[in-house]
C-alpha cells in the first residue's frame, strides 16, 4: 500500500512572539506591534504593510490536508480522507499534533505540496519547537526523509515545475490556470488570510485552504500522468475517484461545487 498527504498551511503574523522579539512594553497594542514588524521585515522602498514576515514570526490558524492511497506504484489513486481544522475549533497544538500523528507508518506517507518546502515544512518544524511538540514523524521516524529536496519522499510541485527554482517559480493560481483549474474561488489568496481571520471569517479561510488542497491534488495527479508516472486510464480513474469522493461531501461544503463543475469541464477535453 502506497500512500500519500497533500497539505496546506494558512498562517497569520505571531503577535505574542513579535512582543518578544521586539522588546515591547506590555502597554504597547497589538496594532503597534503588527505594525513595528512589519517594518522590521520590508525591504528598502517597500510599503511595510506588503512586507513578508519570516517564518518563525507566524502562526497556524488552518491546516488542511488530503489523503491518497493505491495498490502499487502506477495504480489509481483514491482519496481516502479530507479536510480542514482552524483554531476556532481545536488549538494549535492539537491541529499539529494530528496532522503529525497522520504521518505514522512504516514507511509513512509521501508528502505533496506547493511551495512546501520553503513555507510549509518548516514552519511545521518552528511551530513544534515554539509549541514544546514532539515530531518524530516529521524527522525520520516513519522512515520517510522529508526535508531531503532531491527525494522522493516530498514532492513539492513548485519545485518541481521551476526545476528548483532555476527558473523563476510559479504560483498555484498560475499551474492551476495552466491546467484549467480554479484556485482562488471567492477572490481569496493568502494575503487576505490575517484580515479574515480577525475578522471572524473562519469559516472562508478553511475553505480557501481547502480548495488550495483540492487543486494541489490535481496538479500533482496531472503531473504524475505527465512524467508517465501514471497511465492514462490510472488518472482518469483517479479523476473520478476524486470527484466520487467529494460529489456527496458538497452539501457540507459548498465550496467544492465549483471546483468540481469545472473538473468535470476539463474532463471532456482529456
Amino acid at each position: 500500500m502506497f500512500r500519500c498527504v497533500v497539505f496546506d498551511l494558512e498562517t497569520i503574523p505571531n503577535l505574542e512572539a513579535a512582543r518578544a522579539l521586539l522588546g515591547a512594553a506590555p502597554t504597547v497594542s497589538d496594532v503597534e506591534i503588527r505594525q513595528a514588524l512589519s517594518v522590521r521585515y520590508a525591504r528598502a522602498n517597500q510599503v511595510p504593510a506588503e512586507a513578508f514576515i519570516k517564518l518563525p514570526m507566524h502562526q497556524i490558524v488552518c491546516i488542511g490536508a488530503l489523503y491518497a492511497e493505491r495498490e502499487e506504484v502506477g495504480a489509481t489513486w483514491k482519496v481516502t480522507g479530507s479536510g480542514s481544522g482552524c483554531v476556532d475549533q481545536r488549538s494549535e497544538r492539537d491541529l499539529v499534533a494530528t496532522f503529525m500523528d497522520s504521518l505514522a507508518g512504516s514507511p509513512g506517507p509521501r508528502l505533496i505540496g506547493f511551495n512546501s518546502f520553503s513555507f510549509d515544512l518548516p514552519l511545521l518544524r518552528y511551530r513544534a519547537l515554539a509549541l514544546s511538540l514532539p515530531a518524530p514523524m516529521l524527522h525520520g521516524a516513519n522512515g520517510r526523509n522529508y526535508w531531503y529536496r532531491y527525494g522522493q519522499d516530498h514532492l513539492d510541485l513548485c519545485d518541481a515545475f521551476s526545476n528548483f527554482r532555476s527558473s523563476p517559480p510559479p504560483s498555484l493560481a498560475e499551474v492551476a490556470a495552466l491546467c484549467g483549474l480554479p484556485a482562488k474561488i471567492g477572490g481569496i489568496d493568502g494575503s487576505k488570510v490575517e484580515g479574515l481571520f480577525r475578522g471572524g471569517q473562519i469559516a472562508d479561510v478553511a475553505a480557501y485552504c481547502e480548495t488550495d488542497v483540492l487543486v494541489t491534488y490535481l496538479v500533482f495527479l496531472r503531473f504524475s500522468f505527465m512524467i508517465g508516472e501514471l497511465t492514462n486510464e490510472a488518472y482518469q480513474q483517479s479523476l473520478v475517484n476524486m470527484k466520487d469522493f467529494f460529489a456527496v461531501r458538497t452539501q457540507h461544503r459548498p465550496h467544492y461545487t465549483s471546483l468540481l463543475n469545472i473538473i468535470q469541464r476539463s474532463w471532456q477535453h482529456e
